[in-house]
């Protein structure tokens, strides 16, 4: 979440704590869109029960011991870690599409544009994370250019989920992907 990033300080009746249930769900969604592709190659449970497991306790460290005294704070660290494992299973998806011995036109595969989008935002997540500091400290407003950063990788996730559910429900099925 990026945009979290624009406020330096986080007001009193802060809605943050939505935004911490909402990482359940994205977790569950990506976890489950990942065990979905990576079974046409592999036994994905371990991968995933794994990634699940250190987003839980990174979670639940998080959310009651790393601040107790300010549990509706967003819980920036958790997104990271979300970010990053995203990240890991995008590049692994890439990893088993290379070594598949079938041949995929990747023009075509849905499959493979919901996965490039998905790492591309994730990873421009991870590199804004990184270099927060960096941007804010930029002499022309700041704010103006997180935004922008922010903006172009939604538009670039949404680009490529879009082609992805174009690829699945109108192009012509000429390789099971």
């Amino acid at each position: 979440m990026i945009k979290t990033y624009l406020e330096n300080k986080i007001p009193e009746n802060s809605n943050a704590w939505v935004f911490n249930i909402l990482l359940l769900f994205q977790m569950g969604f990506y976890n489950l869109m990942f065990e979905h592709l990576f079974t046409k190659y592999i036994n994905s449970k371990p991968l995933i029960i794994s990634g699940l497991a250190v987003f839980s306790i990174v979670y639940v460290y998080e959310l009651f011991f790393h601040n107790p005294d300010k549990i509706f704070d967003y819980n920036s660290i958790t997104d990271t870690v979300l970010s990053v494992i995203l990240v890991l299973y995008s590049l692994y998806y890439y990893y088993l599409l290379i070594k598949d011995e079938r041949y995929v036109l990747l023009q075509y595969s849905a499959d493979f544009w919901w996965v490039t989008g998905t790492l591309f935002f994730y990873f421009g997540s991870i590199a804004c994370t990184l270099f927060y500091e960096v941007l804010k400290s930029e002499p022309v407003s700041s704010k103006i250019y997180i935004s922008y950063i922010s903006n172009l990788l939604i538009v670039i996730l949404y680009s490529c989920w879009s082609y992805s559910f174009i690829c699945k429900k109108w192009l012509p099925q000429t390789s099971k992907a």
